[in-house]
Order: C-alpha cells, then sequence, then structure tokens
C-alpha cells in the first residue's frame, strides 16, 4: 500500500493522541490523587471532546479550499501542547493550599480546561484528513488508517515508552513525528516555510527539556526531590524533607522514614503464631514491615510486589530483601495466591482502600476463599481498611460492612480492631486480642505500638462497639463480580473531598443527553452511538474478567486491550465494499454485540470459580482474547459499513459518525464505569449494555439497503 499523505496524517494523528490520552491521565491521577472517579472524569472529557472536535471541523472540511494548510497548522499545534498540558496539570498543585483534598469539581473544571484544546484539535484532524482522499469509501478508510495508528501508538507506549523513558520525553517523541508529518504536508505548497516551521517546532521541542525537572518541583512543592521515575504502573517518587525520606505513588504518600504505624499492621497477626512461622506479605514490604516481622524469627518470608520498581526502593531504605529468610516475587499477589503451593501461617495484605476495581479483588469473599487455601488451619489473614477514631460516616461504615460480611461468610473466627484504620484479622481458629503479652514474651519493643495504638485497637468496649456496628445491619458481602466496596468508597471521597452530588449527576447528565443528541438524527447514527456506548462497557467488562482469572500484568492488560482496536480495524477493512454487503455488515454489528455481551454474561461465573489448571489458561488466554476482538470486530465493522451506507459529503459522514461514535464512548466510560458497575457489579453492567443494544436492534431491525442516510 502507498503511504500517502491521507495515511501519514491519521496514523500520526492516532498513536499521538493514544500516547496523550495514557500520559495526561497518569498525570491527572498523580496530581489529583487519582481514582476511578477522576479517572473517569477526564477519560469522558477526551472522548466527548474528540467527537465535538469532528462534528466542528466538518465546516471547515466543507470548504472548497485545500485542507492542506489547516492539517499542517493542526500537526504543529498537537507537536508542543500535550508538553504544555503536562507542565499545567503539574502546575496545578501551586494553586490551592497544600495538603488539600481536591473533589470532583476541581478535577472537572481543570480537567475540561486542560484537556479540551487539544483533543478538539486532534478530533477536527480526522474529517479534514478524508478531504485528502477522494475516492468512495474515504470515512472508513479513515476509520481503519486512525484505529491502526491507536494500535501502534498503544503498543509503542506500553511495551517501549514507559518503561526506558519519562512523560516528557515520550511526548516529545510524538511532538517531533507531528512536526515531520507537517512537515511533509507542507512541502508541495510552500516548501521553505513549512521546513522553517516544523524545524522551529523540534527546536522548541528540545528546548522543553529545561522546564521538565523545574515542573516535577510544582506537583510536590516544599520537597527535594531524590528520585522521579515512571514505572508501567504509576508514577513513583522518592522526595526528601529535612532529615525525612517520603515515597509517593502517583500522587499519594506511601511512607515515610521511621514512621511507627507499620508496626500495627504486622504485630497482632504475628502474635497468634508461633515463633518461626512462614508469612506472605502482599504489598509494602519494603516499607518496614518485612523488619517487624523479622522479630518474630519466621522461618521464611515470601513478598510479592506487582511493581519492580518498588522493590529497588530497598536500597534506600532498609535493605530488608538481603535478608536470608526473605524471597521477593514479581507479580499479582491474588494470582501468586492462587498459584501458589504452599501453605501459610500468616498472609499479610498491605494494600491501600478498595479505591479502584483492581484493588477491590483482594477484598472480596472469593479473594478470602483463595487466601483461607493458602493458610493453614491455625493460620491468620491480616489486612487494614479506612476507620474512624469514635465516629465512623455512612461511607465509610458501608464499606466496613460489606468487606466485614465478606470475611465472616469465608472465616470461623474474625477480629476487627478499632481506630483511624480499622485492621482485620480472620482465622479458621480463635484469635487473641491481646498482642501487648506476647510481645512481652518474645522480648519485642515496639516504638509506638504497645504505648500508643494498643490502648484504642484492644479496648474491650471499643472492639465489641465496632462489632456490634458492623453486624447491625445485613448487607452484600464484597464479590468479584460485585464490586460493593469500591462503590462505597467513591462514595466516601465524594464525601471526604465535599464534591457535589448535584455536580456527579449533572455531568452524568450531560453526558448522556450529548450522546442522545449525537444519535438521535437517524437509525444509523442511532446505531453507532449505542455500538460506542457497549463497546466501552463491553470492553470494561472483559478486562475485569480477565483481572479475576488472571490478576493484573500490566503487559498483558495492554496487549488484552489493544486487541479490540485489531480487531476493529480488521472489521473495518473488511468492510470497505459494496453496499449490499455493507448494510449486511451495519446489521451483524447490532446482533454480535449482543451475542458479544451474552457471552461474557456466561464468563463471569466462570471466570470466578475457577480453580487452577487449563480452566484458567483457557479462560484467561483463549476465551477473553477472542471475545474482546470479536467485540471490537462488531464495532469496527459496524462503523465503516455505516460509513458507505450513508450518503452525501465524506467528510460530513466522517464528523457525524466519529460524533456519534466517540459521544456513546464517553457516555459508557462515565456511567458504565461510575455508576453500574459500583452499584449492579460487572453481570449488571453486561445486562444493560444487552438492553441497550436489543433498542438498537428494534430501531434497525427493518433498515434496508433501500434506505440511506446523510
Amino acid at each position: 500500500m502507498k503511504l500517502t499523505r491521507f495515511h501519514i496524517c491519521l496514523l500520526t494523528v492516532g498513536a499521538s493522541s493514544v500516547a496523550a490520552q495514557l500520559v495526561v491521565v497518569r498525570e491527572f491521577m498523580s496530581t489529583f490523587g487519582g481514582n476511578e472517579l477522576v479517572v473517569g472524569v477526564a477519560l469522558g472529557i477526551w472522548l466527548l471532546a474528540g467527537g465535538l472536535g469532528s462534528k466542528i471541523a466538518a465546516r471547515l472540511a466543507r470548504s472548497t479550499d485545500s485542507p492542506l494548510r489547516r492539517l499542517f497548522a493542526g500537526h504543529l499545534i498537537l507537536a508542543v501542547l500535550p508538553l504544555m498540558q503536562i507542565a499545567a496539570i503539574r502546575a496545578l498543585p501551586l494553586l490551592w493550599v497544600r495538603g488539600q483534598m481536591l473533589g470532583l469539581s476541581s478535577s472537572t473544571v481543570f480537567g475540561a480546561i486542560i484537556i479540551l484544546p487539544y483533543v478538539l484539535v486532534s478530533g477536527a484532524m480526522i474529517p479534514l484528513a478524508v478531504r485528502l482522499d477522494q475516492s468512495g469509501g474515504a470515512t472508513a478508510r479513515a476509520y481503519v488508517t486512525d484505529t491502526v495508528g491507536d494500535i501502534l501508538g498503544g503498543l509503542v507506549f506500553s511495551l517501549i515508552l514507559v518503561h526506558f523513558f519519562s512523560h516528557w520525553q515520550t511526548l516529545a517523541f510524538f511532538g517531533l513525528l507531528h512536526a515531520l508529518a507537517a512537515a511533509i504536508l507542507g512541502r508541495k505548497d510552500r516548501p521553505l516555510l513549512s521546513y522553517a516551521l516544523s524545524a522551529c517546532i523540534a527546536a522548541m521541542i528540545a528546548f522543553s527539556f529545561l522546564l521538565a525537572p523545574a515542573s516535577r518541583s510544582w506537583r510536590l512543592p516544599g520537597q527535594e526531590i531524590i528520585t522521579w521515575k515512571n514505572s508501567p504502573f504509576c508514577q513513583l517518587a522518592i522526595t526528601r524533607t529535612g532529615d525525612q525520606y517520603n515515597v509517593w505513588q502517583d500522587g499519594i504518600l506511601l511512607f515515610s522514614s521511621d514512621e511507627a504505624s507499620v508496626e500495627a499492621l504486622v504485630h497482632p497477626a504475628m502474635c497468634q503464631v508461633p515463633e518461626g512461622a512462614r508469612v506472605l506479605v502482599v504489598a509494602g514490604g519494603v516499607f518496614g514491615s518485612i523488619e517487624e516481622i523479622a522479630k518474630h524469627a519466621p522461618s521464611g518470608i515470601d513478598y510479592v510486589e506487582l511493581d519492580k520498581s518498588i522493590l529497588n526502593l530497598d536500597d534506600r531504605l532498609f535493605h530488608s530483601l538481603k535478608r536470608p529468610e526473605v524471597s521477593a516475587h514479581v507479580g499479582d499477589g491474588r494470582l501468586f495466591i492462587k498459584e501458589s503451593k504452599r501453605k501459610y501461617d500468616v498472609i499479610i495484605i498491605d494494600l491501600p482502600d478498595p479505591e479502584n476495581a483492581q484493588i477491590n479483588r483482594f477484598y472480596t469473599q472469593d479473594f478470602f476463599k483463595e487466601a483461607k487455601r493458602s493458610l493453614h488451619p491455625e493460620g491468620v489473614l491480616y489486612f487494614s481498611l479506612a476507620g474512624a477514631d469514635n465516629y465512623l460516616e455512612k461511607g465509610g461504615l458501608a464499606l466496613n460492612r460489606t468487606v466485614f460480611q465478606a470475611l465472616e461468610k469465608t472465616f470461623a473466627h474474625v477480629l476487627v480492631f478499632p481506630g483511624i484504620t480499622h485492621y482485620f484479622m480472620a482465622s479458621e481458629s480463635p484469635l487473641d486480642p491481646d498482642v501487648s503479652g506476647a510481645l512481652a514474651a518474645r522480648n519485642i519493643s515496639t516504638r509506638q505500638l504497645v504505648d500508643i495504638d494498643l490502648a484504642t485497637m484492644t479496648d474491650p468496649f471499643r472492639m465489641d462497639n465496632l462489632a456490634d456496628l458492623l453486624n447491625e445491619e445485613a448487607v452484600k458481602p464484597n464479590r468479584d463480580l460485585s464490586p460493593w466496596a469500591f462503590g462505597h468508597m467513591l462514595d466516601l471521597w465524594m464525601t471526604k473531598s465535599k464534591s457535589s452530588q448535584w455536580l456527579f449527576w449533572g455531568v452524568i447528565m450531560l453526558v448522556l443527553s450529548l450522546a442522545a443528541m449525537a444519535g438521535f438524527k437517524n437509525r444509523i447514527r442511532f446505531a453507532i452511538m449505542t455500538s460506542g456506548f457497549a463497546g466501552m462497557g463491553v470492553e470494561l467488562a472483559l478486562v475485569l474478567l480477565f483481572q479475576v482469572v488472571y490478576g493484573y500484568a500490566y503487559t498483558i492488560l495492554c496487549l488484552f486491550i489493544t486487541l479490540f482496536m485489531v480487531g476493529a480495524a480488521a472489521g473495518g477493512y473488511l468492510s470497505l465494499k459494496g453496499e449490499k454487503n455493507a448494510v449486511k455488515r451495519y446489521k451483524r454489528g447490532e446482533t454480535g454485540l449482543m451475542a458479544a455481551a451474552l457471552l461474557a454474561l456466561a464468563c463471569g461465573p466462570v471466570c470466578v470459580h475457577a480453580a487452577h489448571g487449563w480452566v484458567l489458561s483457557l479462560m484467561g488466554y483463549v476465551v477473553l482474547p477472542l471475545l474482546i476482538a470479536a467485540s471490537g470486530w462488531f464495532v469496527g465493522g459496524q462503523f465503516a459499513a455505516a460509513s458507505r451506507i450513508c450518503s452525501g459529503h465524506e467528510a460530513q459522514i466522517t464528523a457525524n459518525l466519529y460524533w456519534a461514535d466517540l459521544a456513546g464512548a464517553a457516555g459508557g466510560a462515565l456511567v458504565m464505569g461510575l455508576v453500574l458497575l459500583p452499584k449492579l457489579g460487572i453481570q449488571g453492567v453486561l445486562v444493560c449494555l444487552l438492553l441497550v443494544k436489543f433498542l438498537s436492534w428494534l430501531v434497525n431491525r427493518n433498515f434496508s439497503s433501500g434506505m440511506t442516510y446523510s
């Protein structure tokens, strides 16, 4: 295939927009201490603005003038805007009081201001690029080319750039690609001017590296930055304030040197078993917990950390991994427990609260059953959740109740220690709250636990009062397919950050209204809008099901998600045929997505209850990948087929279909991820998708080749 200016333009826009989206969302999370709600708002704004940019550009594309100058200008703008976005995001902490918890209002307003300029321009580039292709079917070819660019950008970022380059370097790389594309587009019109302007943009990108170190200090004002590193999973920073070292992950403080609170996460559990125990630590071991465990003379410590970058921090902290009894493992903690043949005396989970669907997997009844199988009969499972000294408000109480119910339905004995943090302990054998006596017997001294924390943690009145609160109302236990704890965490964040419920629902209703408007005019746009909505929802559900099967491996998950885009590109390419065949492919998209949702619905229970062996491999590496590729196939095939059915100006068709598709996807990202998933679970999301596509099928069931729309 000859690589024309049409292909160069769309491949560059597709590849760079995916990388920019990934980087901006990660930076957004680091600034706002992001949870799924913040990410959902950012993604919703991104998708909606992309569709809006396409819609606005339709008027420009219908002009009789050549689009080359506009495309040339667009590439130059897209070369530098992402770097300006990063600088702006990192500078936001300078605008508010240090330590202030930011809510939905701040993330929505600042997110819109920072994200809109870039996405409006990138969205507008697609209808303009269609003008470069004068033959029929240009919209379908633009869709396929843009999607191939998305695939390339996602793979390059996930497999190479995120491992070896900073966010600034990543966007600078794609900025230089835009400058090169601009030079290629402008060489036939005004070559000298085009080359000069492209060279100036490249020089600006090179000089921007002088700003990168300063922008990091804006994120953490008043602190000396010792290390700043992007890993595949998060953004890690080590800072120093005076003699104190601090470790930050995505803007959230994980650890400060000389932090004594780690004692409460270790000793109550270790005191339940004899010395010489075998211990499993999931996350956080390098921050001091291994040192505290070592005081109990364990026979061995297995330590599992998802991100190798965190293990590397050990050289700057306690050098715990050099202990002969410690074995460090890189991988998902839940998958390690599921596949481990070893039995443990103590399993300590040192993870944040279930602030997203990924972490929620460690607080479910399904996970507790897996942990129980890895424990000796007298073994102990131990973890913490957000609590309160005296008054546990509604959201926090609901969070603790659903996890407590899941724990009680799994283990015979459960103890919960009260305080500003609640510590949950579970076992099949009786548990003893007398921690201080066991510590004294073992001649173990603590800096804070015995003299300060234990007075609150083991007070009989406070323990009984908390147990009564947790048992006062029957609630549904937290499950893999029904992540109630994740939903309660979102409610708790909204309360603590004083976020407006009216704003939350206002944003949801605005996005849904715009999606409805995008698909309102005719049945083709309605089908494309609902397919964008359903495609995003099916992708979300299948990714979460994959996590249940495999755990969380970033590279594999990125490849897994890329399968959706590969399927979309392949389906779109095969739809580049005659109108009669296009109608069949268009209607097949309706039934195909319903079938995909039905199959995903059936896969849910299989994924959760699958034991070790071939079933896990079959579901994780065959069934779910094929299903997500098939979903992309039907979405891409229907989009390209719809473009062949519609009549009118190709640029106008492109703008209308992209607007419908992206508005629907924005609605799917917000509604499915932030409303339906926390409230109805994965199965509820899939049922809702079935209903949405069934409605679209009813609208389109009588569609025939003689019916065309502009």
